[in-house]
């Protein structure tokens, strides 16, 4: 048995040094590796040889970013054998990969789970290594294996990327100077030939300089020297095949010095030609236009970097605008502006915060972040160093930088902060550089125009808001007279109780009985008043926008109790099937004005308001249930006896200041801000009609547990 334990024991030693060497081998590739193939070859191979650490299926990829700021897979290895596809679910696992630091990740689906290369090593490409493992608990030294690898091919991918980026520059650069350089020599004032018989014949004259031309046409070459007793054009020609700018005199010249630039040619047939050009100059001004194209390469280079710029720029304002006047939600649309922004300024772990006027700090994005302690400290911090509106950076080596680190989970050395002000309130754009150095002078300076639009979207928000609060003060308003009749029934039952009480404490005996009977009644009706009141004050309350769990059973009762007296008044039956187990995530009091209004709706369609409709017995029923298609949503439908939604009705419901009701009854704002609500959520409003009349369902995100 020893003996056995023993062979096991050397064997699993000799099969973790092969896989270890394995490891080693890929590491030392991925350094070797000089070009994108031999690079991603590597990866292939790296693929391969954590399959054999994992004992099953495993693949890489290189990830990118669109121009949307989405993340892409830009390339998968066909080895390995698993097969993750650029989805919805791979954009989830992204996500939440990213916000836990690169950690492995299960994707949702349970099929695979996936780690990333670290930020740090993806220097200003903004690209990053994945390494996928089949779903499974996997061995420690596995996982350990897959980070190293993914950081070695990260360190090796921004390596040949920048190489490849550098000699592109440099051969952009060769050839712009050779083109200008070209340019300036070919200022020719005559271009000649010359056959086998060595006979100058003029070609073109430039410049209008007829004069050399003259001087030099007919003439042999063998009669042109290049120098003072120097040999002939001819002697030179036979001996280099070619001559660049070589001073020539000629007898009699009253010209001044004269270059010439020429070569043999010789055709298919074997007949050679000499061809060249004369020109006129001075010993410096090859020189000269040496220095002149350098200063016009340099000129050209920078206006070409900020024509360059200025357009990206342009494209990422015209990108931002579209985004601002797209039909997302206020929501959607920060998440793809701070996208936008961090993609132009090479940023990534981008948060937006606020600070509310009770001084509490929570985060706008993403959705369910949560200050870290000291988040308050360090947000006066950023507030009390911003001037004007001018974006700020750190260091994250610093005091300041380590406060912003802890108080808000950044990763990186150098972090910045955008401002955002909203009436009254701080909010801030807070991110982290992908680059080593930091954030350019240009990047901040771009990003503050940039986030003009993001702060756009940010009132939007808040103007919404306020839409959304005086509609429920509009609400309060047409239930006065039921919340006025549900106070009106225990205000009586008091003053019947003191006046039986008045009535029995002027009795010979007092029956301490019947007197305590008629206080409890007293107390009960104060205590029921009350809620009526503490119910409305409730929903009247202007919302936070804070995400929470919201059982649906809870939510349907408190609007059953707030729209009660509507129901009664116009004889209307509400039935409800809400399991208690169910729960959504989003805001109660957005909810309960979101229901509210669907059931006035339904009241109101029943009743005939804004469609002809007869009926005997008006009914409501409230039903929730999973959504069939999609696990992780809820359905929570409104159905109601009456006309149901005509076509050409259905199409626009959700219009603002669309409504079939006349204008005593209805502004038409009611469902479109109930759809901005929901879709804040992360949910949607579906219309439709059932056998027995209209129903309206709200696809809620539904709470995990």
């Amino acid at each position: 048995m020893t003996i056995g334990n023993g062979h096991a024991s050397d064997d699993l030693e000799h099969r973790s040094g092969n896989v270890l060497a394995s490891v080693a081998d890929v590491s030392l590739r991925f350094a070797l590796a000089q070009t994108e193939i031999e690079f991603r070859d590597a990866l292939e191979g790296a693929a391969t040889c954590l399959a054999e650490t994992a004992a099953g299926p495993v693949s890489t990829g290189e990830i990118g970013f669109s121009a949307a700021g989405k993340a892409k897979l830009l390339w998968r290895s066909r080895c390995g054998g698993l097969a993750v596809d650029d989805d919805n679910l791979f954009d989830d696992w992204h996500a939440r990969t990213t916000r836990r630091g690169g950690d492995l990740t299960p994707a949702k689906s349970g099929s695979w789970q996936g780690l990333l290369s670290g930020g740090a090593f993806s220097g200003d490409t903004g690209l990053r290594i994945a390494v996928f493992f089949h779903d499974g608990i996997l061995p420690p030294e596995c996982v350990a294996q897959g980070g190293a690898v993914a950081n070695a091919a990260a360190v090796a991918n921004v390596r040949i990327r920048t190489a490849m980026t550098a000699a592109l520059e440099r051969r952009r650069i060769e050839i712009l100077f050779g083109a200008a350089r070209s340019s300036l020599e070919i200022d020719a004032d005559v271009l000649w030939e010359a056959g086998e018989d060595g006979i100058v014949r003029v070609h073109r004259v430039m410049n209008g300089r007829k004069d050399m031309a003259s001087l030099i046409d007919g003439i042999g070459i063998d009669s042109v020297r290049t120098a003072e007793d120097g040999p002939s054009l001819a002697e030179v020609l036979r001996e280099r095949r070619n001559v660049r700018r070589l001073r020539v005199e000629f007898d009699n010249c009253p010209l001044g010095r004269l270059y010439v630039s020429a070569g043999i040619r010789v055709d298919d047939l074997g007949s050679s030609r000499i061809i060249g050009i004369l020109a006129e100059g001075e010993d410096g001004d090859t020189r000269r236009r040496s220095r002149e194209t350098a200063a016009m390469m340099v000129q050209m280079r920078s206006a070409r970097r900020r024509e360059e710029r200025q357009r990206r720029e342009a494209e990422a304002m015209l990108q931002g605008l579209r985004l601002l006047l797209a039909q997302d939600s206020t929501r959607e649309k920060m998440e793809h502006l701070v996208s936008l922004v961090c993609e132009c300024i090479g940023a990534s772990g981008a948060c937006v915060v606020q600070r509310g006027l009770d001084g509490t700090v929570r985060f706008l994005m993403p959705r369910h972040g949560t200050p870290g302690k000291g988040a308050e400290a360090a947000l006066d911090l950023v507030a009390a160093g911003e001037r004007d509106g001018a974006a700020l950076s750190y260091d994250g080596e610093t005091e300041a930088g380590r406060r912003l680190r802890n108080a808000f989970d950044l990763d990186g050395r150098y972090f910045a902060a955008l401002p955002l002000p909203l009436r009254g309130d701080d909010a801030f754009l807070i991110c982290t550089s992908r680059r080593a150095e930091g954030f350019l002078p240009e990047d901040i300076d771009f990003a503050g125009r940039l986030t003009l639009l993001l702060r756009q979207a940010l009132f939007l928000r808040e103007e919404q808001s306020q839409l959304a609060q005086t509609a429920k003060m509009a609400a309060l308003g047409q239930m006065s007279a039921s919340i006025a009749h549900e106070l009106r029934q225990p205000l009586n039952t008091i003053s019947l109780a003191v006046q039986n009480l008045e009535v029995l404490l002027e009795a010979p005996e007092v029956d301490g009985a019947a007197v305590a009977t008629k206080t409890k009644r007293v107390l009960a009706q104060v205590e029921r008043a009350s809620e009526v009141i503490d119910r409305m004050r409730r929903f009247g309350r202007k919302s936070a926008g804070e995400q929470a769990t919201v059982p649906l059973g809870e939510l349907v009762e408190n609007v059953e109790a707030i729209m009660h007296h509507v129901l009664l008044r116009a004889g209307v039956c509400l039935e409800t099937d809400v399991p208690d187990s169910l729960a959504a995530i989003g805001d109660p009091l957005q909810f309960e004005q979101v229901l509210c209004n669907l059931i006035q709706n339904a009241v109101d369609a029943i009743s005939g308001v804004g469609a002809k409709h007869e009926r005997d017995e008006g009914t409501i029923r409230i039903y929730a249930a999973p959504s069939p298609n999609e696990n992780d949503m809820i359905s929570l439908r409104v159905e109601d006896n009456g006309p149901g939604f005509r076509q050409e009705t259905m199409d626009r419901a959700l219009e603002p200041f669309f409504t079939t009701k006349t204008a005593e009854h209805g502004t038409g704002l009611g469902l479109a801000i109930c759809d901005t609500i929901i879709r804040e959520s992360g949910g949607r409003i579906e219309l439709g009609n059932h056998a027995g009349g209209g129903c309206i369902a709200l696809i809620l995100p539904r709470a995990a547990g």
